[in-house]
């Protein structure tokens, strides 16, 4: 049974700034490698093609030109883009998915993916994905449960139940971004594993839970769907009808209530959603540094210069300066907030 990716491109990436902006957010970035984390991901789910299908694009409105100019830079032609009028969290973005699947190719199995994320191995995400495939095609919604390599307090966490099939579990439990020694809790005991946000699933089995479950969000997304106008080559959602769809996650909405969530564990593939700037590379641009260490370095615009100092964040951009110590990387966004309370727009 063939993939049919779906890309997910709606975050802002707060935590990324100064560099991530609403009109250049983090996805569309170079943080990692010499493509950005959207033409990553596309290229991961694009390069076998008795796997994937063509990937469906979900994304803002305001960012269909970037859209469509990064997926030419990669020779990635997209079965279809689809542009949110307004962000709706991702149980919209499955809805909206799970219908066009339904439509367009009915046979597959819909890989919900976020583009902001970085796999370091393509090969060991696709083995686990047909692991996954087994349990969609009986009807599961599957998610990805991370090996965890330390107790990190910035995810969420996944309890795996009884077998499923090879791989896959139940879930048991899906658990809060906890404190630290909670986490260290679920290293020690086993069987708890980092909350990917990637969902595997037959369109119909997503609707169907998606009616149950959360009748507001199914009914406005696939309304919107079938009245969306269009942008150049994309489409977009409806804005009348999408525009009050409730904004909930697909946790929340449909995998903490659903008897049919299942679990592919541990899934070891070097997984990172580069949720701050302490899991960026740590160099970019020009700078000169003395006497220094542990720093993360950025710069697109004027030289850095740092003697003396270690564990840094600094990042400049034309208008911009950050300078974060590493254990507040997950508190870049508090510096958002307050451009936003303050009104600078400019900024943002």
């Amino acid at each position: 049974m063939k993939i049919q990716p779906v890309i997910m491109s709606g975050g802002s990436g707060t935590r990324l700034w100064p560099l991530s902006r609403r009109s250049h957010p983090k996805q569309f970035l170079n943080l990692v490698s010499d493509h950005s984390l959207f033409q990553d991901t596309v290229l991961r789910l694009s390069g076998d093609a008795d796997l994937f299908s063509s990937p469906l694009i979900i994304a803002g409105k305001d960012h269909a030109a970037l859209v469509e100019k990064q997926l030419a830079q990669i020779g990635v032609k997209a079965a279809d883009i689809i542009l949110e009028p307004c962000p709706r969290n991702t149980a919209a973005v499955a809805a909206v998915a799970a219908a066009w699947t339904a439509s367009e190719n009915p046979d597959a199995l819909a890989l919900l993916a976020p583009a902001d994320h970085h796999i370091e191995d393509t090969a060991s995400f696709h083995s686990a994905i047909k692991d996954g495939a087994i349990a969609a095609s009986n009807g599961r919604i599957v998610t990805f449960g991370i090996k965890p390599t330390h107790p990190h307090t910035g995810y969420g966490y996944i309890q795996s139940g009884d077998d499923y099939c090879k791989n896959v579990f139940e879930v048991a439990a899906f658990k809060e971004k906890p404190d630290r020694e909670t986490a260290e809790t679920y290293i020690a005991k086993g069987g708890f594993y980092w909350n990917a946000g990637l969902f595997l699933f037959h369109a119909d089995a997503m609707l169907t839970e998606l009616d149950h479950h959360a009748g507001e969000i199914s009914k406005a997304a696939k309304q919107s769907l079938e009245k969306c106008g269009t942008i150049g080559t994309a489409k977009i959602l409806d804005n009348t009808i999408f525009s009050q769809c409730p904004s909930d996650s697909v946790d929340y909405a449909i995998m903490e209530k659903t008897d049919k969530a299942a679990i592919i564990a541990p899934v070891d593939i070097g997984w990172s959603d580069i949720g701050s700037w302490s899991e960026a590379n740590s160099e970019d641009g020009d700078h000169v540094v003395a006497d220094c260490q542990n720093l993360t370095i950025r710069s697109d615009g004027p030289m850095i210069s740092a003697v003396g100092v270690e564990d840094l964040i600094i990042v400049a951009t034309g208008d911009a300066v950050l300078v974060a110590r590493k254990d507040s990387a997950q508190d870049v966004r508090k510096i958002v907030d307050e451009l936003k309370r303050r009104g600078r727009e400019d900024l943002l």
